[in-house]
């Protein structure tokens, strides 16, 4: 866990129960690729460098090292924090699964741009399997992941442990064209956050429409990842659509705060952070017409949802926001909510008690 989404889970958790553990007697063993990314007190590193290295080696560690490093440390607990049940021996384990590709279909944009999503979405389902049943508790992030998770893997000890997420918004705003109606997706270039809708959806507009939007896309430009450079050359001549660099977050919650309208097509996610950025600022929005958009956004009224395989349905969109004809589906939560943890202090509650 070493960079994006899940290397910041990884460091909240750390900074979480280093916070956690000021109040209780807890020794924390954290199994990192590299310690000096972290500064959090209260907490003993041990470092595997070479992890990265190959996939040989995260299988090893996983199923035969760490057997060996539990019987030198007799761990009470274990927690998992990267999908996998490893090999070990502790009185209580536990496991945080948050890779989604399990449920995914690659297509050939996957394999031509990024195999590994492929590989993952082929082994993850026999991976995920390999000693889940042996942990007392297996975490997800969302109610509808619990439900695939209980059938798929036949267990009945799933629980929701969503991602512990602060709003933070901002009143300053990045100087965009006034005359333009502003579209915003902010994603980092994987194959499966289906870029190819808004190109596909332009295409469609009368012309009209198009003279009077622009479409915003973070991270795209001077991004050396190959999908990347694909859109970039591909589509940058389209006068509708503006590819930024990577923003820092003081910048991104500006453009979050200066658009319109979110846009958010993605295929794949286990909760789809976007979606409650733009939630926070009350921006109106339109999703993929998926599990993880519905019960990301929550009880919402300024959200319709559409086919992320049907540019169609999302040119009719934009036409009816732009033409201010849009009347917004909107969004119930029908989720018992009752039997889940809110934040990383509930998950430690729950792992700690007799």
């Amino acid at each position: 866990m070493v960079e994006g989404g899940i290397f910041t889970i990884l460091d909240n958790c750390l900074q979480k129960i280093a916070i956690y553990n000021q109040s209780k007697s807890i020794k924390v063993i954290a199994l990192v690729h590299n310690k000096s990314k972290f500064n959090h007190p209260n907490i003993e590193y041990i470092e595997f460098k070479k992890a990265k290295s190959s996939w040989f080696l995260r299988l090893y560690y996983e199923y035969f090292h760490f057997k060996k490093l539990s019987k030198k440390i007799n761990p009470d607990i274990w927690l998992s924090l990267h999908d996998i049940s490893p090999n070990v021996i502790a009185d209580k384990r536990f496991v945080y699964c948050h890779h989604p590709t399990v449920f995914y279909k690659p297509t050939f944009r996957d394999w031509k741009f990024d195999y590994k999503i492929g590989v993952f979405s082929l082994l993850y389902k026999y991976l995920y399997q390999i000693n889940i049943a042996k942990n007392n508790t297996v975490f997800v992030q969302q109610h509808w992941i619990k439900k695939e998770f209980e059938s798929l893997f036949n267990i009945k000890n799933v629980i929701v442990s969503q991602p512990e997420y602060t709003e933070k918004t901002t009143t300053e705003t990045i100087g965009l064209e006034k005359d333009k109606i502003h579209f915003f997706f902010p994603s980092f270039p994987r194959t499966f956050k289906n870029f190819e809708i808004f190109f596909d959806a332009v295409e469609l507009l009368d012309k009209s429409i198009r003279e009077n939007i622009h479409i915003h896309f973070t991270t795209i430009k001077d991004n050396p990842n190959k999908y990347a450079k694909h859109l970039f050359y591909k589509y940058n001549h389209l006068k509708e659509i503006r590819f930024w660099e990577t923003l820092n977050r003081e910048e991104l919650l500006k453009l979050y705060n200066s658009t319109d309208c979110l846009i958010f097509p993605s295929k794949l996610e286990t909760w789809g952070l976007p979606v409650s950025e733009a939630k926070a600022f009350h921006k109106p929005m339109f999703l993929a017409n998926l599990p993880y958009a519905k019960e990301t956004v929550g009880n919402y009224d300024s959200v319709s949802f559409f086919d992320v395989n049907d540019p169609e349905e999302l040119a009719s969109l934009i036409t009816k926001f732009v033409n201010k004809t849009i009347i917004y589906q909107g969004n119930k939560t029908e989720i018992e909510t009752g039997n889940q943890l809110n934040n990383w202090f509930e998950l430690f509650d729950f792992i700690l008690k007799e």
